[in-house]
């Protein structure tokens, strides 16, 4: 068997899955929506599961702080959102720009609460 990962590479491996989540999603939008509609949400899916499970475990070794736990909170909601905005564009009535936006804008916050998640974790595991 191979080594272990370490911490700092699974956050690595976490911000991989997040741009080929996005590099999907992009190629599905140019593509039309017909084009291959379970790659992207297989990839998505993916990305939310390992980041759950990474960071739930990098939590108990750190241990649990309100400011990571404000952090986590926030990635939580907009994983959601960006389930709920994407299901929403899988249906042509809910495709519009207030959609698309609310799934953009939704990236952005979990990349950025992601990041600000991986840099407490990562910050109190040293």
């Amino acid at each position: 068997m191979g080594a272990l990962m370490t911490v700092t590479q699974k956050f690595i491996v976490i911000g991989l899955w997040f741009l080929v989540t996005l590099a999907t999603g992009f190629w599905r939008s140019k593509a039309g929506q017909a084009a291959f509609p379970g790659i992207h949400k297989l990839v998505a899916l993916t990305w939310v599961v390992y980041t759950a499970i990474v960071i739930y475990h990098a939590g108990r070794l750190v241990g649990w702080r309100a400011a990571l736990l404000a952090a986590i909170a926030v990635l939580a909601v907009a994983m959601a959102a960006l389930i709920a905005s994407g299901s929403l564009l899988t249906m042509p009535q809910y495709v519009n720009a207030v959609t698309l936006n609310a799934h953009r804008m939704a990236a952005t916050v979990a990349a950025i609460a992601g990041g600000v998640t991986a840099r407490l974790l990562l910050l109190r595991g040293r």
